[in-house]
Formats: C-alpha cells, sequence, structure tokens
C-alpha cells in the first residue's frame, strides 16, 4: 500500500485508536469481519481496497498484518507444496489471533509477549508530528471548524504488530506540503519503531489548512 499524503473531506465514522468496542469479537471497531479481511488478503486482494478501507485505519492494518503472517503460505502455494490441513488450520488461527483485539498491538517473544495500546501509538505520532517544524497539529480542525483535542487529529489502527496511523494537521503558509507531508511520515515512522517496535504499514497525512 502505497504511503500518500491526501487533502480530503473525512467522514464522521472514522475511529482512533483506543477505546473501542467491536459489536462481536469477529469484528473490527469499524464493523468490517475479520475473516472477511483474512479471504480478501488470501485471495491476493490485499492491496485492493474498498471506499471504506481506503479511509480506515483499522481495516488497513488489519489487512498489513494478515498479509504479513499470510506470506508463508503464499510462498508454499508458489512451490506447490502440499501443506497439510492441520497445518493450514493452525495458521489460520494464528493469524485469526493477530488482531483478537483492536486496541492493541501484540508482539511476542521467547520471553513473554507484549501488549501495546492503540493510544500509546496515538501519543508517539502526535508528538513526533508536531516536532516537524512547519506543522500545527494542534491548530487542526474538524469540518465544522471548531478546535478539537490534538489527539482526535491522530487515528490508529493496530494489529499484531503492525500498525497504520493518520493525521490530520495544518502547516505553516509557505512551506512545501508534499516536502512537510514527507517529513512527517518519516518522523512518526522513526519514532513508532522506535519506542514500540511496531512496524508503520502505513502513515496517512492529510493537510486540512494552511495558517500564516
Amino acid at each position: 500500500m502505497d504511503m500518500t499524503s491526501h487533502e480530503h473531506d473525512r467522514t464522521g465514522d472514522q475511529a482512533s485508536g483506543g477505546g473501542h468496542i467491536p459489536l462481536r469479537p469477529d469484528l473490527l471497531p469499524c464493523a468490517r469481519s475479520r475473516d472477511d479481511l483474512l479471504d480478501q488478503v488470501a485471495r491476493g486482494d490485499a492491496a485492493t481496497l474498498d471506499a471504506h478501507q481506503n479511509h480506515c485505519v483499522h481495516c488497513q492494518a488489519a489487512l498489513a498484518e494478515f498479509d504479513r503472517l499470510w506470506s508463508p503460505m503464499r510462498e508454499l502455494a508458489a512451490e506447490q507444496v502440499d501443506t497439510p490441513e492441520a497445518g493450514i488450520d493452525a495458521a489460520l488461527a494464528q493469524i485469526r489471533g493477530a488482531v483478537e483485539d483492536s486496541d492493541y498491538a501484540t508482539l511476542r517473544g521467547p520471553q513473554g509477549t507484549t501488549r501495546v495500546a492503540a493510544r500509546v501509538v496515538v501519543v508517539a505520532a502526535r508528538h513526533s508530528a508536531q516536532e516537524v517544524p512547519g506543522v500545527r497539529v494542534a491548530l487542526s480542525r474538524d469540518l465544522a471548524g471548531s478546535q478539537q483535542d490534538t489527539d482526535s487529529q491522530v487515528h490508529v489502527g493496530v494489529a499484531g504488530t503492525s500498525a497504520v496511523i493518520e493525521i490530520i494537521l495544518a502547516a505553516d503558509y509557505g512551506r512545501s506540503l508534499h516536502q512537510l507531508a514527507a517529513d512527517v511520515r518519516r518522523a512518526v515512522t522513526d519514532r513508532v519503531r522506535h519506542l514500540t517496535d511496531l512496524d508503520p504499514a502505513q502513515v496517512i497525512v492529510i493537510i486540512d489548512d494552511v495558517l500564516d
């Protein structure tokens, strides 16, 4: 998936990281089915996003993590190796378990498991973006023009070791917006990787205003 910056209207149902309870355990916070996303990856369509997925950090994070975990199965299929049904079932169980809690990323190691809240990624992304010259994250606004808390301008989806981050910001007038977005993307990616060991599969930068 491309890491691109956007300047567009936002729908009101986009969720930020943390504090969301899926309607059912098999659903993401956006109410999309995890199994449907896994089927999408198994078909080889992880990068083909529908209208909802194109703006949903939860779907994008789940697709990125499913795609990473499904890679060994693709390699076996390419080599035309017969995989025992029990092996396939075990792989599917592991993949589904990667996104069993959409409020936490999961890092597994030989000595135990570390769970990182999506809220932590929100804070790391916000601080790193604010440190980029030319960014005014705190002055970003919603479509109605009202001032909002800065964390409402950072939206995060986590799944397993993958994270998708969307940042809405205002920029200083006169800056190259394309370069500013690239600087923000690099700063956020580096900080999140350093602090959490998560892989930012995508960092979306939305510039919704320029300020004198």
